[in-house]
């Protein structure tokens, strides 16, 4: 036999055993290790800033985080006045919802900033649409549907006096006693606001966040805006007189003589904004519907105005605010009012400057599709007018009859007893009533009626 040599050997062996592995059952090999990855760290979540100063007015150092504000409803209206806490609400939201007197919410900073304020009223969805993306707590007396289906959707729990009564609200006796409607003698407080809140169960603390970018402004260079009359309707108007000594703008009734609250402080305002918002009607042929979306407006500080706008969505979203060149405003640090204006017919806005000069304002605000166009709104006016001036003419002339009668009776009673001087006295106020049934059957026939003929006589057109 050949001898095979070593290395020759050494080779077939190992791919005899190459073989078998190949085609047997292979030789069981070791599992790598398996790779341990090391435990992520978990990550803190991050600490908010602290919310430094009043987040409604932007002034002070005051830690607010947590806080939320506050929105009370006022009654407004023949006899609300004169309201109560005004004067220290940090925000002052109006417009009209129903009617033609504009609703007022008052807003404060927290519940341990809420004085007593009243007389209390109804919520309306138009202001609390302004309040609650800040989180702000409403309160009020009753609400409509559109009030109550807002906060319902938003499982947003409010303070109202329909449900809580006098845990949340104190009657003032003597206001009534003085004559004013059991309405407009309700009020609330801080204290009473948290008791409403326990009573639910609710929180008074929670999220919130500033209401405008606030910062410094440039000194204006003309005071163009010292006298601000927002005309809600024919029966009530707003009017913001600015006042050169403490730099705000004071809140009067139309003919300027200031809105005092019921212990004398008068509410004044470091910022005026007049907010354009297209309107109409809602499916209640009453209540007023605004475009929240946004629009054109007004800002006035310091004596100066400046066109600005305005964008807010849906009822959770921020109100936010531009200046002509689409950058955010700056508002100065200070307490606000804020109107929601929509143009239509019997609305106006007249804003003069220092030298009396009346200034050129934005156009308003056009009409949703349920809004009433001013002609066909002014001969609504018009007939509604005519209509009460015929009732009122009849009712005049029954009365004039009436007293014509009743003196013709003393005159025949005098007559009867011979009395001289009670005659010349029933005589005299024959001739005044009869001077009365004159005026009576002339108003008549100014428009267009036959004071002799029927009731259901249309007046001449």
């Amino acid at each position: 036999m050949k001898r095979i040599p070593a290395l020759v050997l050494a080779a077939a062996l190992a791919l005899g055993v190459a073989g078998c592995a190949q085609g047997g059952q292979a030789e069981p090999t070791a599992s790598p290790a398996p790779t341990v990855e090391p435990a992520p760290t978990p990550t803190a979540e991050p600490t908010p800033e602290p919310l430094l100063g009043d987040p409604l007015t932007g002034l002070g150092s005051e830690d607010f985080s947590g806080i939320r504000p506050v929105a009370v409803t006022l009654r407004t209206g023949e006899g609300s006045a004169p309201w109560r806490g005004l004067a220290e609400a940090d925000v002052l939201l109006a417009g009209v919802s129903e009617g033609y007197t504009a609703m007022l919410t008052a807003l404060y900073p927290g519940p341990d900033s809420v004085p007593a304020v009243g007389p209390v009223g109804p919520a309306r969805d138009l202001t609390l649409q302004m309040a609650l993306p800040l989180n702000a707590i409403p309160v009020h007396i009753d609400k409509n549907i559109y009030a109550a289906n807002l906060l319902n959707l938003l499982a947003l729990r409010d303070v109202d006096g329909y449900h809580v009564g006098k845990v949340a609200f104190a009657h003032d006796d003597a206001r009534r006693a003085a004559g004013s409607r059991e309405e407009d003698c309700w009020y609330t407080d801080g204290a009473l606001i948290r008791a409403g809140l326990a009573q639910y169960g609710a929180e008074a603390a929670g999220p919130t966040q500033p209401l405008f970018a606030f910062g410094a402004r440039p000194a204006p260079a003309a005071q163009n805006a010292v006298d601000l009359t927002v005309t809600f309707s024919g029966t009530d108007a707003h009017r913001l007189v600015y006042d050169t000594a403490s730099g705000t703008y004071v809140f009067c009734a139309a003919d300027g003589t200031p809105r005092a609250d019921d212990g004398g402080a008068v509410p004044t305002f470091a910022n005026v904004f007049v907010l354009y918002a297209a309107s109409g009607i809602k499916d209640n042929t009453y209540t007023r519907e605004y475009d929240l979306s946004g629009g054109a407006g007004l800002y006035l500080t310091g004596g100066a105005w400046e066109p600005i706008r305005w964008t807010k969505g849906d009822a959770t979203a921020p109100l936010t605010l531009a200046d002509a060149q689409g950058e955010t405003l700056t508002v100065a640090p200070g307490k606000s009012y804020i109107a929601v204006w929509g143009g239509y017919y019997g609305q106006k806005l007249a804003l003069l400057a220092a030298d009396g000069s009346e200034q050129a304002l934005p156009e308003k605000p056009a009409l949703l599709e349920s809004g009433i166009p001013d002609e066909a709104a002014a001969a609504a006016e018009e007939a509604y007018r005519k209509e009460h001036d015929v009732l009122d003419a009849w009712a005049a002339l029954d009365a004039a009859n009436a007293e014509l009668a009743d003196a013709q009776q003393l005159w025949q009673q005098a007559q009867s007893a011979g009395n001289a001087t009670d005659s010349d006295n029933a005589a005299y106020l024959m001739a005044l009533a009869q001077q009365h049934v004159d005026e009576a059957r002339a108003a008549l026939q100014g428009l267009g009626l036959d004071p002799d003929a029927g009731r259901d006589q249309q007046p001449a057109a």
